[in-house]
């Protein structure tokens, strides 16, 4: 019997020493007192136990009482310390001295359960790209719940939603066409960018106006005590970056842009169409330029200073035929963005940020054919957006609850235009009278963190102001708890309640920025959207897995009633050819993340099932949406092959395999009742057979989305070089799109009396070049 209660007893101790056991933090800047964002905190093996958030906050559990890490972050001298369990501790990590050879530090991102991701440029490098860019973008795409748009395109759609309903954010500024080259890539040149974060539940209430996802990318603060810059050439764009003091450790600045290569992409267009598809003239175009200068007054007090812009334009005249007219097509997109901030940070635990910003996005495309007697006709249709903004933020900390709270001031003019062209010698364009519209917020959220939970909720209150003058009160909630089971077991939960101001009428569904953007007005309403997710979550520091379900519901969508009027000549108005409907969407996603180790990697799954019901269309019934893809896998992973102190080569495997497409075809044909007087026309006269063939013959059409196109399947190599020297640093990065060369079906259509499949791409080699100094 003593034996027997000793060994209970010794079991007892046992069970006690490996209890998970909860530690946290706060890491700061040593001479600024400024809250740190990325710091790992790592065993003294190497394994990363947490990062710290955007307010230099960590927390972890492990099963000891006391435990000694290392603190690290690039330009930061390491700090080794001691941690013990229940107490919240702070640290502040010295500023690099002494000019030192530069350390890349890549760490792989993702937060546990399946509703936000946090990750860095480092994370992204190894997913392959038609252009060769490091893309900052192509993360979300990876991700469970996220259907891709247009094969090789930057467009998404998240738990259901369209693409324009997501919202991009730099800094706090919203990027409305934040991609390049038809979605080729994103318009964020890889230097600017320091850590993004993507949430699709339990959405911070600091930002509003959308009811998807949420991106915020964050720049890089510039470097105060030493000069950095880089050169970067790819098949189409060439780009480079500069950053350092005016002042030391005062005045910063830092610059970054590129611009497409001018003729010489043509290479690549040939061979992603086929050089025989290729005639008459083209001329792409792509720059971005990006800019900051920030002042440190002192330690309390900051000011910065940002400047963004972007600019497209493709157009494509045909080669000069006898007899035939000359259709020029041309389309165009821009972003330019302006803002000036304050921040004010009294103490450790308050700080206050206020700043101003102005943003004017506009989108063009035009069709213009020159016919008998030098007659333009042709259509012009665009839209543009701008918004002056004022925004105040307050953080601040009591006890074990993070604080913040805010307002923010919003006045935007739109002007949508959709324009027939019918002119004997100089264009016009007959733009709209401006739409102006404002909202004001007022937001406040808290996260309540304790060792065993965690709580986090916000709301935000909206007054719109449409432009009809018409008043309307929203409110807007954002809740998200989690409970640990057991130190690596435990579930999470989120409720969203999102509205958005503006409707982005999509036309061929691609994802494309070349949308018509129109506000809200009574008419058509604000569109809403609920969402409710539960799920749970296994983490170590090595693996990070999850698993949950959500619902979400959205109403007051908009949709043509054909997007086909989009191109007809007759169309003068959006108004008369627009309703609204709902919604629905439901799935389980599945995320899988190895973290540690010379191969990492991650794996999604999403199982969904997403409609749309308008009143107007497939009779009053629900169909199935556009890019309702039942499954979606995404595989990625990377091999470290060689790792030392002056060389480093990866090699990066990634698959893909989705359901098809959605899509109405026609099923039958059938002759129908001659047009009254047609054989009377016809009489001497030579009528062409595809015009007899359609004035005297129907097509019937499936319902709505009724037949689902063969599975997506893409498999991407990559292999990158990495050589340091003294002063310099060279990255080579090779990467195949498609290396199985398959012909992944976009559409089909009938012709000819046969079915015909359009395939966008096949294999697509790229090839970028990096020196940093």
């Amino acid at each position: 019997m003593r034996g027997m209660l000793t060994l209970f007893l010794i079991l007892g101790f046992i069970a006690q020493r490996v209890e998970a056991q909860h530690y946290s933090g706060r890491i700061q800047d040593k001479e600024t007192a400024h809250a740190l964002v990325g710091v790992e905190v790592l065993t003294e093996r190497g394994h990363r136990l947490a990062r710290t958030d955007d307010q230099g906050l960590f927390s972890f559990d492990y099963p000891v009482d006391s435990l000694r890490v290392i603190l690290s972050a690039d330009s930061y001298r390491q700090r080794r310390v001691t941690l013990y369990s229940g107490r919240v501790l702070e640290f502040r990590l010295q500023p690099l001295q002494t000019e030192l050879q530069e350390v890349t530090i890549t760490g792989h991102g993702g937060t546990r359960g399946n509703n936000t991701f946090g990750y860095s440029p480092a994370d992204v490098k190894g997913i392959a790209t038609l252009a060769g860019e490091v893309d900052v973008m192509r993360y979300p795409q990876i991700l469970p719940g996220v259907s891709q748009g247009m094969e090789g395109g930057m467009g998404f759609y998240v738990r259901g939603a369209g693409n324009g309903n997501n919202r991009t954010e730099l800094d706090g500024i919203p990027i409305p066409a934040p991609t390049h080259l038809f979605g080729l890539f994103s318009i964020f040149h890889p230097d600017m960018v320091g850590q993004s974060t993507f949430q699709m539940g339990g959405i911070t209430a600091s930002s509003g106006d959308f009811t998807s996802s949420l991106l915020q990318i964050r720049s890089r603060r510039p470097s105060a005590r030493r000069y950095k810059g880089s050169f970067a050439l790819s098949p189409l764009m060439i780009g480079g970056s500069l950053e350092g003091y005016i002042t030391r450790d005062k005045l910063t600045f830092q610059v970054a842009g590129r611009s497409s290569l001018l003729r010489p992409e043509f290479l690549l267009l040939r061979l992603l169409v086929g050089k025989d598809n290729i005639s008459g003239d083209f001329n792409p175009q792509a720059q971005d330029l990006y800019g900051k200068l920030r002042w440190e007054i002192s330690a309390e007090h900051s000011l910065e200073a940002l400047l963004f812009g972007s600019h497209d334009y493709f157009s494509y005249l045909p080669e000069e035929e006898p007899n035939a007219d000359r259709n020029k097509i041309s389309l165009g997109w821009i972003n330019k963005a302006l803002k000036a901030s304050w921040l004010y940070t009294p103490s450790k635990h308050l700080s206050l940020e206020t700043s101003v910003y102005y943003t004017d996005c506009g989108t063009r495309q035009a069709q213009v054919s020159d016919g008998d007697w030098g007659v333009h006709k042709g259509l012009m249709m665009g839209s543009e957006k701008k918004e002056l903004a004022l925004r105040s933020h307050l953080t601040t900390r009591i006890h074990d609850i993070d604080l913040g709270m805010g307002i923010d001031l919003r006045q935007q003019r739109f002007r949508p235009m959709v324009q027939t062209l019918s002119i004997e010698g100089n264009k016009s364009r007959d733009w709209r009278p401006a739409l102006t519209t404002t909202i004001a917020s007022v937001f406040a959220e808290g996260v309540y963190r304790r060792p065993h939970y965690a709580v986090q909720g916000g709301i935000r209150y909206d007054l719109f102001r449409s432009h009809e003058r018409h008043i309307s009160h929203n409110i807007n909630l954002r809740l998200k708890g989690s409970l640990p089971l057991t130190r690596e077991l435990g579930i999470e939960a989120t409720y969203d309640r999102l509205t958005q101001y503006q409707h982005t009428l999509e036309g061929l569904p691609i994802g494309w920025s070349l949308d018509l953007i129109v506000p809200a007005s009574q008419r058509f309403r604000p569109e809403h959207a609920d969402q409710w997710y539960l799920g749970g979550f296994w983490s170590t520091p090595d693996l990070s897995v999850s698993l949950g379900g959500y619902y979400r519901h959205l109403s007051n969508l908009t949709a043509y009633r054909s997007w086909l009027n989009q191109f007809s000549l007759h169309n003068v108005s959006w108004e008369e050819d627009i309703i609204t409907g709902r919604g629905n969407s439901y799935g389980l996603e599945l995320w899988i993340e190895k973290r540690q180790g010379r191969l990492t990697g991650s794996l999604s799954y999403t199982l969904s099932r997403t409609t749309r019901t308008f009143s107007e269309l497939n009779g009053g019934q629900s169909y199935p949406f556009s890019f309702d893809r039942t499954h979606i896998l995404n595989v990625q992973s990377r091999y470290e092959t060689i790792h030392t102190a002056r060389r480093e080569q990866h090699l990066t495997l990634a698959g893909y395999l989705t359901s098809g497409n959605t899509m109405t075809i026609p099923i039958a044909s059938y002759q129908a009742e001659e047009l009254p007087f047609w054989n009377t026309q016809k009489g001497g006269i030579l009528v062409p057979p595809e015009q007899e063939h359609h004035a005297t013959t129907r097509t019937e059409m499936s319902t709505m989305n009724a037949y689902r196109l063969p599975p997506y399947i893409r498999l991407d190599l990559g292999y990158s070089f990495l050589w340091r020297r003294e002063k310099v640093t060279h990255e080579l990065g090779i990467s195949i799109y498609n290396v199985l060369n398959r012909r992944n079906p976009y559409l089909i259509f009938h012709e000819n009396g046969r079915w015909r499949q359009l395939s966008l791409l096949s294999i697509v080699p790229s090839v970028r070049w990096e020196i940093r100094f």
